[in-house]
Order: C-alpha cells, then sequence, then structure tokens
C-alpha cells in the first residue's frame, strides 16, 4: 500500500504533538482515512491502545472494514451487541447512539474513539453530539474536511470534544472570538488556539500532483409544460415569501420547494403532495395537477444522450430520491447500466451496488448519500444533474472522483435549465466564484466566508425572488466578490 508523507507526517503529528487525540481535517480526497487508521496502528504499537471504536455513517462500515483488512491487517467488528475487550469495533453513529447499545457503549472504556464525517456533531443539542462526549475514552480523533460549514459554533462544538480545555465555555469562545455567530475576531489568535487540537493541509500543501479536472456548463431548455410550472410555482413562491417575511415565519421550507422546481417535476409533486395547501394554499392543487400532469424532464433527455456517448464510468448526483428514481427509468430504458445509491438501502444493498459499479462500470445515480467519505475514483465523469447552492457541497461530491488513486482527467458536467434560478447559482459558482477550477478549502478562507450573515442558500433564493431580473447580476456580482478568496488569502498556510 502507498503511504503518501503527508499522511505519516498528519498521523506522526497527531500521535506525538497532540498526544494522540485530534480534529483531523485535511481536505477532500487526501486519504484522512488512512491517516486515521496509522494514529490508530501507532498508538496500538506503544501499548495506548487496545480497544478501539470507529464511529461513521452506515454507508461507509463496509468500507472501513475493507479498508483496514487490506490496508492495515486488521479486522474489524461490525456493531456487537456486547463489544469484545480488545480489538476494533465499527459503528454507525445513528445505530449506536441509541438504547440500548449507547448505554452498553457508553458504559465501558474505549482507549480510542475515531468519527467519520464528524461534521455530524456540529450542533451541541444533538443526539450525535451528546452521545460521543458521553463515550468514555483516552483518545478522541474527529475526522471531518469541512469544521465549519456555516458557523463558527460548530468549529467550538468539534474542539470542545477533543480538548475542551482549549476554549473553555462557549462564552469565553464567543467573548473571545466571534462578533456575531459568522463574523470572527482574533483571527490569528483563533488559528493559534486551533494549532493545539487540529491537523489540517490541502492538497498543494501535502505536494500532491492529480489529474486534471474539468467542468462544463450544459444548459437545457424546458418545455414548454415544464416553463409554465417553473413560472406558475415561482409566482406562488413570491406570495408565500411575502406572506412569511410579514409573519416572520422561517423561509426555509420555501427554499426547498424552489431547488426541487430545479431539480424535477416529480420532486416538486412528491413534496405538494406531502404538504397539501399549507404552504401555497389556493395554488397548492394547481401546482400539484401541472407537476403531475408532465412524464418527460428536458434534462433527463440531455442526460441520457450525454451519457450514452461516454465510455467512462460516472456518477450523476441527485439531492433528491423521486428524481433519482426517475432518471434512473430513463437512463435504463437508454440501454444504461444504472446502479442506484440512496439513504433508504440496507449497509449490504449500498455495498452490492458499490462493488458491482467498481467491478462492472456503468452509472451511479447517487443522492447525497453518495457523497459523504466514498471511495469512487473508479469514475471520471461526475454529472451533476441539480446541484446544492452551497459550494463545499459541490466540492465534496468531486472528491468523492477527483481523488488519489484517480489515474484519469475527471469531468465535471454540470445540467442546467436556461432562464431559471439554477442558471444563475451555476453562472455564480462557475464563472463568478469559479469553484471548479479553485480548491476550495483553506480554514483561513472559510472564515473569511463566514462574514456572511446568513447561509449562501437563503442569500441567494431572497435575491431572486426580490428583485427584477436587471438586479440580479449586480446582486450576485457583490456576493461572488465577497464570497471569492483573494490571491493573498489562498496563499496562507491552512495548518495552524
Amino acid at each position: 500500500m502507498i503511504r503518501y508523507p503527508h499522511q505519516i507526517e498528519a498521523a506522526q503529528e497527531i500521535v506525538g504533538r497532540l498526544d494522540g487525540s485530534a480534529l483531523l481535517a485535511d481536505e477532500v480526497g487526501l486519504g484522512k482515512t488512512i491517516e486515521a487508521g496509522l494514529v490508530m496502528e501507532e498508538l496500538m504499537a506503544r501499548g495506548r491502545v487496545t480497544r478501539a471504536i470507529i464511529l461513521c455513517p452506515a454507508a461507509l462500515l463496509l468500507q472501513w472494514q475493507q479498508e483496514l483488512w487490506q490496508k492495515f491487517a486488521r479486522r474489524a467488528t461490525i456493531q456487537p451487541k456486547v463489544p469484545p475487550r480488545r480489538g476494533i469495533v465499527l459503528a454507525s453513529l445513528d445505530w449506536a447512539k441509541r438504547p440500548p447499545q449507547s448505554t452498553t457503549y457508553q458504559s465501558m472504556p474505549w482507549d480510542l474513539v475515531v468519527v467519520d464525517e464528524a461534521h455530524h456533531l456540529k450542533s451541541r443539542r444533538s443526539q450525535n453530539h451528546a452521545f460521543v462526549a458521553g463515550l468514555r475514552r483516552r483518545n478522541l480523533v474527529l475526522i471531518t474536511a469541512t469544521p465549519i460549514q456555516n458557523e463558527l459554533a460548530e468549529l467550538y462544538n468539534l474542539v470542545s470534544l477533543v480538548k475542551p480545555e482549549i476554549f473553555g465555555s462557549y462564552m469565553q469562545f464567543y467573548h473571545r472570538f466571534l462578533l456575531a455567530p459568522r463574523r470572527p475576531r482574533n483571527v490569528d489568535e483563533l488559528r493559534q488556539e486551533l494549532s493545539s487540537v487540529m491537523v489540517r493541509r490541502t492538497r498543494h500543501e501535502a505536494r500532491i500532483v492529480l489529474p486534471p479536472r474539468r467542468a462544463e456548463l450544459l444548459l437545457v431548455q424546458l418545455s414548454a409544460q415544464e416553463r409554465e410550472l417553473y413560472d406558475r410555482a415561482t409566482d406562488a413562491l413570491v406570495e408565500a415569501y411575502r406572506a412569511r417575511r410579514a409573519s416572520q415565519e422561517t423561509i426555509l421550507p420555501l427554499v426547498l420547494v424552489q431547488r426541487e422546481l430545479c431539480s424535477s417535476s416529480f420532486a416538486l409533486a412528491e413534496t405538494l403532495r406531502r404538504m397539501g395547501d399549507s404552504w401555497f394554499g389556493e395554488h397548492a392543487g394547481d401546482l400539484l395537477r401541472r407537476a403531475e400532469a408532465i412524464d418527460t424532464n428536458q434534462k433527463a433527455e440531455a442526460a441520457a444522450s450525454l451519457l450514452c456517448g461516454l465510455k467512462e464510468s460516472a456518477i450523476v448526483f441527485t439531492e433528491y430520491r423521486a428524481t433519482q428514481a426517475y432518471l434512473g427509468r430513463k437512463l435504463s430504458k437508454a440501454g444504461l447500466a444504472v446502479r442506484y445509491l440512496h439513504g433508504g438501502q440496507s449497509q449490504r444493498e449500498r455495498h452490492a451496488e458499490l462493488q458491482t459499479f467498481a467491478d462492472k462500470g456503468g452509472v451511479l445515480v447517487a443522492t447525497e448519500t453518495g457523497g459523504q467519505g466514498l471511495n469512487l475514483q473508479t469514475a471520471s465523469v461526475i454529472v451533476n444533474y441539480d446541484l446544492p447552492w452551497n459550494p463545499m457541497r459541490v466540492e465534496q461530491r468531486i472528491g468523492r472522483a477527483h481523488r488519489l488513486g484517480q489515474t484519469r482527467e475527471v469531468r465535471i458536467l454540470n445540467l442546467c435549465a436556461r432562464d431559471t434560478v439554477e442558471e444563475h447559482v451555476l453562472r455564480l459558482l462557475h464563472e463568478k466564484i469559479d469553484m471548479f477550477q479553485r480548491v476550495i478549502g483553506d480554514l483561513d478562507v472559510i472564515i473569511r466566508h463566514l462574514e456572511r450573515e446568513r447561509p449562501l442558500e437563503s442569500q441567494l433564493f431572497e435575491l431572486f425572488l426580490t428583485n427584477r431580473p436587471e438586479q440580479i447580476d449586480r446582486e450576485l456580482d457583490e456576493i461572488a466578490r465577497r464570497v471569492r478568496p483573494t490571491v493573498a488569502q489562498e496563499s496562507l498556510p491552512a495548518t495552524v
């Protein structure tokens, strides 16, 4: 097995300088799983670890088990009711946090606890956070490429699990480092404090040169039926937005509907059936009838045409199960070998789909479950059928294929409906921020991005609903100016 210098250095740093506990936050695709395995191996060799547990999303259990055996010759037991006194246990966080196993697992001492995709612990009020905080352990390693997603409190919550003495109470942290939830102060001091708990390297710092990646924007013209549905739904969203703002209600449900509308009529119809008239009142019935009357999707036609001409294996990402089901049927009818990945599958089902895809190729149609932690470098084409409005989540998707072990150029094909919100979002990401051509992820850059007072998704949604078309470009330019890191910022070291 190839062990890269940056992986060995990270493990040495965690075992040595950080005494076996750390927030491991290397950029996507640099092999954090290997680094955590090396930490475990070294602690075992020194006699400091005889019993370890690795907590991860259920979709990654079998991948972790395989990697531990293939790369470290270590056997791991998946979710035993009573963990053995020695050895490695693998468990999904969702399973382990629930009774009766939560009581069993929290009652026994662990020499090492590793939590993969640790951003799932970002909320102090969550059951995930409470469960990990309640484990009796000597060493803790949290693995995440995105230690901050929305606000600086998330960083505090992760650090306080690993080494609570660094920041003290949340009020102490707030007074020292926050002007507002997303506005830091004393950034140099914050970086210095983080150096005693966090290890983070970018690809540039790790001296890793991956094959190039190339992004393409593919615009699709909506059908007459799709255009009518889009326009009617947009009018209803504007009306609902004004009503919710007047009554000070959250607009997040409307953001969801807007994104489903850009994905497919099938995704929108499913939500309208579930919600009845509670969101759109008298408009709900008309919108549902229009959505159900549409039996094809122009983006799906474009995707089928595109993928039938490719020889490489491809991953198609969508955020919605209804879109996934329709798209899979469409691609299968076009003669493509289609595999599926979604959160409703069992561990064995996911593993079987991934193994078949790795062995035989074809097209893997995945929901966001496919964007978490999986190694999919057998594919060299990524199709973003619909895009998250958060650049970091897009980067997570790309990192599934554009990572260590990839030997071919990675093509990123972004489908987009013309004259919709989706086109504006893609243009912001693709042209103004140019995120597909740069590497995003330096912690210092993320912190500067957090000067935004609200999540990007909410800003974009309100921008599109409250501005005339000629104003939207100006507003997008302003968002891009605030989000885009400068050359000077990008050159700052991320390992603090």
